[in-house]
């Protein structure tokens, strides 16, 4: 069994020569006395500038700045192209209804209305004054099963006994004759 379980080998295959760092600071300081006329070579300043170039370089650059006149800012995108899409839209939508129009063949009946909507109806036109009825009236269109009073239930009724009902139960005899 191992007693050194490190991920890093002993040996990395770098070698330096024994007491290199212990006399690299006296022979490093023993070279820069021999070279002591070392000068760095002239090309360490490679761009020229003109003598009190930066002086005044804030207050030109400032000066610039504020000179300049602001140019007119076009807008990428019109807010009226948008509008003519819309219109565009709309009338090409509109269009479609009219090319597309869906006939009914079937008629309506009264088996389509819903006893609820009918009831809902009559209670808000009763409600907001179009519609006057008593609650007797109210009663007397819809039967004590809940279904609609139909024409069929008036086909054992004969002529002569609906004209006399409305002659005893009518007001004005002139709604018989219209």
């Amino acid at each position: 069994m191992k007693t050194n379980n490190s991920k890093y080998q002993d040996k990395s295959g770098f070698r330096v020569p024994e007491d290199y760092f212990e006399s690299f600071d006296a022979r490093m300081m023993d070279r820069l006395k021999e070279n002591s006329s070392f000068e760095l070579p002239d090309t360490a300043r490679p761009f020229k500038v003109p003598a009190g170039y930066f002086d005044d370089l804030e207050s030109r650059i400032l000066d610039k700045s504020r000179q300049q006149p602001k140019g007119r800012v076009i807008n990428l995108f019109r807010s009226e192209y948008l509008y003519y899409a819309a219109a565009v839209a709309a009338i090409f939508i509109l269009m479609l209804g009219n090319f597309y129009k869906v006939e009914t063949t079937e008629e309506l009946g009264w088996d389509d209305i819903e006893i609820s909507v009918m009831e809902n109806y009559i209670d808000e036109g009763y409600e907001m004054g179009y519609i006057d009825l008593n609650t007797f009236d109210h009663s007397e269109f819809i039967s004590e099963d809940g279904t609609l009073i139909d024409d069929s239930d008036f086909e054992n009724v004969s002529t002569q006994d609906a004209l006399d009902y409305l002659d005893e139960n009518l007001e004005d005899p002139t709604y018989i004759l219209e």
